[in-house]
C-alpha cells in the first residue's frame, strides 16, 4: 500500500498537482504553510487515510464499507486525526520547506515507517480490551542457589 498507492499519488501531487494548486505564491515559508495545510486538511481525511482502511479490508477479505465504518469510528472516537496531525503537520512542514522537491517522495517514505506504526495501532485497537492478568510467580519450596 505504502509504495504503490501513497508513494504514486505523492508524486503526482507533489511533483505535479502543487505546482499548479500554488504556481503563484513567491514566498517559500508562506508557499510551505499552505501546502502543509492543503495537505493537512485536505489530502489527509479525503485521499490519504481511507485507502488504507480499504486496503486492510482487501488484505483480511472483509468488505470496503466495513472499513470505512472502521475509518469513521477511528476519526470520531480514537482521535487518528489528531495523532495524524500530530506527526504529519510537522513533517510537512518541513517536508515542504526544507527538503528539495525531488526528494519529498523520499522523505514521505521515511516519515511513514513510523506512521504505519501508529496507525496499525489505532486501526488494530480493540474497544473495551480487557488487560491480561498478571499471575505472580510461583514460589519454590526448597530454593537453592546453585547446585
Amino acid at each position: 500500500y505504502s509504495g504503490t498507492v501513497l508513494g504514486t499519488l505523492c508524486a503526482i501531487m507533489y511533483n505535479q498537482i502543487f505546482p499548479v494548486l500554488f504556481a503563484g505564491e513567491t514566498n517559500p515559508l508562506v508557499l510551505a504553510v499552505k501546502m502543509t495545510l492543503f495537505d493537512g486538511f485536505i489530502n489527509a481525511p479525503l485521499i490519504w487515510l481511507p485507502p488504507a482502511y480499504i486496503a486492510q479490508a482487501l488484505v483480511y477479505n472483509y468488505p470496503k464499507r466495513e472499513a470505512i465504518q472502521k475509518y469513521v469510528t477511528d476519526v470520531k472516537e480514537n482521535g487518528l486525526l489528531k495523532k495524524y496531525w500530530s506527526l504529519w503537520l510537522p513533517a510537512s512542514f518541513a517536508n515542504f520547506m526544507f527538503v528539495p522537491a525531488h526528494f519529498r517522495v523520499a522523505f514521505v517514505a521515511a516519515v511513514s515507517f513510523f506512521w504505519m506504526i501508529v496507525l496499525s495501532l489505532v486501526a488494530n485497537k480493540k474497544g473495551d480490551q480487557e488487560s491480561c492478568p498478571v499471575e505472580p510467580e510461583p514460589r519454590l519450596l526448597a530454593p537453592r542457589a546453585m547446585d
